[in-house]
């Protein structure tokens, strides 16, 4: 990360609530004066995100998730691109890594070089960043223009699930122009133990995408922006999708996940979208 070929460059590093050796790693490097180090008690994925937000100075931002990596030229092309392209936010490819090393370098998303207007191609979007089963909606693969971010003081709710996801699609509705990019800049561990697989395994996650879609749907109407408040269906569709594809993995049964459906959506505004379909 630090070898980053972008020199002009600012490192938050917030330990977040750590209970392993993450302290004593992170002070090897406190001599480098472009990092930034926050400790603070454990407030969740979000808590960590929004430290970093608050405290950021540069003109762009990104996140890092603390077990992935990023290729050393990953900022420097991703900031010509949106400089080239006057655009809101760059997206590029990613990478699955696995513990066992599998599949190391192998691109997930078949992202393609494309710049999207978000006014006359929303759909466009859409497709590429939440219905294709190989989405492309991670904050990780991201960098944006801060003040975008900061003008509308956006940042993550505290969820379980899905702030990550939430608040890319909160800040659709005040952006207006997109640039992706094909390379393979970032590289996504996978692992067992990861937070969604973990709270899978627990209890079911119908609740978590619910309130999910209440604050997107709530974001949308309060925008006011029309053609958002119409694509709400395929909001809905997509969460009930990811609540299945999450609690198969974590061993229940169709049925199941069926009944805890039927029971969490019940008298929730996803519910009244999904019979929209």
């Amino acid at each position: 990360m630090l070898s980053q070929t972008h020199s002009n460059i600012e490192f938050i590093i917030v330990n977040n609530g750590s209970t392993d050796n993450s302290e004593d790693i992170i002070a090897k490097y406190l001599n480098d004066d472009r990092i930034v180090y926050i400790k603070q008690e454990d407030a969740g994925p979000s808590g960590a995100r929004n430290s970093g937000l608050n405290t950021a100075t540069g003109n762009y931002i990104t996140f890092i998730d603390s077990d992935d990596w990023v290729e050393p030229q990953m900022y420097e092309k991703m900031l010509n691109a949106l400089k080239n392209t006057s655009a809101d936010i760059a997206v590029c490819d990613f990478n699955l890594v696995y513990e066992d090393g599998r599949e190391t370098k192998a691109k997930y998303s078949n992202t393609k070089n494309e710049i999207i207007d978000i006014d006359t191609d929303l759909y466009n979007y859409l497709g590429r960043c939440l219905i294709n089963p190989r989405s492309n909606n991670y904050i990780w693969s991201r960098l944006y223009r801060a003040d975008v971010i900061k003008n509308i003081g956006l940042r993550f709710e505290r969820l379980t699930l899905g702030d990550d996801t939430l608040f890319n699609f909160q800040l659709l509705a005040h952006i207006k122009k997109v640039v992706f990019l094909e390379d393979g800049f970032y590289n996504y561990l996978q692992r067992s133990t990861s937070i969604i697989h973990s709270f899978a395994k627990k209890q079911p996650l119908a609740g978590c995408y619910a309130s999910q879609f209440d604050f997107l749907a709530d974001h949308y109407k309060a925008s006011g922006n029309r053609q958002l408040i119409d694509s709400l269906p395929i909001f809905a569709y997509t969460r009930m999708r990811s609540v299945f594809f999450y609690s198969r993995l974590s061993g229940m049964s169709n049925d199941e996940i069926i009944e805890n459906l039927k029971e969490v959506f019940a008298g929730r505004q996803i519910a009244e979208y999904l019979i929209g379909l």
